[in-house]
């Protein structure tokens, strides 16, 4: 898969709204989708997992899973995201051989190539602006993504990315950026992803 452009991730599960404005980010050009809950209990996962598989089936985007493979296992997603509290990349390399596997290196250069060579299928750095998705999130230095032309695997950026930074952003050698707020908070989150993908492609990004 080409993984590369607007990565939807989500906020926890609370009601079904979250599928609709989802699927309107995706009809409107979003690339990949992150099911990302911090919050809720398995059978509620499960359920809206299910959803997010049903949807990204339809528009055939990658589903990816936050932390948690088993669960990318269950719903039969595509691929799950681990950073550096998460279960080990090896063990998950080995156990889901097939699976798209994405790691956060934060604003480490030499973690994201290391995971390259480990065989990762994407890294993605940040946060580089305050995000109310990750209150504790540890800034990071923009200048970073200077040093990630060497990186032959996609490089997505994420963290507090709205359209008034995003171009801060896009000047670099990067795959895509990763959003949440911007769309599912957005009043209109059909416009807000049309934004996205003009900037996107302003770049050079899609």
């Amino acid at each position: 898969m080409n993984l590369k452009g607007l990565y939807l991730v989500t906020p926890d599960y609370t009601d079904d709204a979250i599928f609709e404005k989802a699927r309107i980010s995706i009809e409107n050009g979003a690339s990949i989708l992150q099911y990302r809950d911090k919050s809720n209990n398995y059978a509620r996962k499960i359920y809206a997992g299910k959803k997010f598989r049903k949807i990204t089936d339809e528009y055939n985007i990658p589903l990816i899973v936050d932390d948690d493979p088993v669960l990318m296992d269950i719903i039969n997603a595509d691929g799950v995201h681990i950073g550096k509290d998460d279960i080990p990349f090896d063990y998950i390399k080995g156990k889901y051989p097939g699976s798209i596997i994405g790691v956060s290196t934060y604003g480490d250069i030499e973690k994201a190539k290391e995971y390259e060579r480990a065989g990762a299928d994407y890294v993605a750095f940040g946060s580089f602006f305050n995000t109310e998705t990750k209150k504790d999130a540890t800034l990071c230095d923009i200048n970073i993504l200077n040093t990630v032309n060497d990186i032959k695997i996609p490089v997505f950026v994420i963290g507090g990315i709205n359209l008034n930074n995003v171009e801060e952003l896009l000047k670099y050698k990067i795959s895509g950026i990763a959003v949440v707020s911007s769309i599912f908070s957005a009043e209109d989150p059909a416009k807000s992803t049309q934004l996205y993908i003009n900037k996107l492609k302003q770049y050079n990004k899609i």
